[in-house]
């Protein structure tokens, strides 16, 4: 399963991932992103962040 995350970064510079929407397959998922036109998320292996020690927002925060 991937999941559709959306990046949402702040001012003051905290960062926080928001699951937009769960699929069965990378294709779908971005095929979904694509269509809801998210520039700042990705799609991810929902074993990657239920663990809670990645920290993708940051890496791609525009500040």
């Amino acid at each position: 399963m991937f999941a559709l995350v959306l990046f949402v970064c702040y001012l003051d510079g905290g960062c926080d991932d928001i699951v937009v929407e769960l699929f069965n397959t990378e294709q779908q998922c971005e095929v979904a992103m694509d269509s809801q036109k998210i520039r700042h998320g990705g799609c991810y292996p929902v074993e990657d962040f239920i663990d809670g020690f990645w920290l993708p927002a940051q890496q791609y925060s525009d500040f």
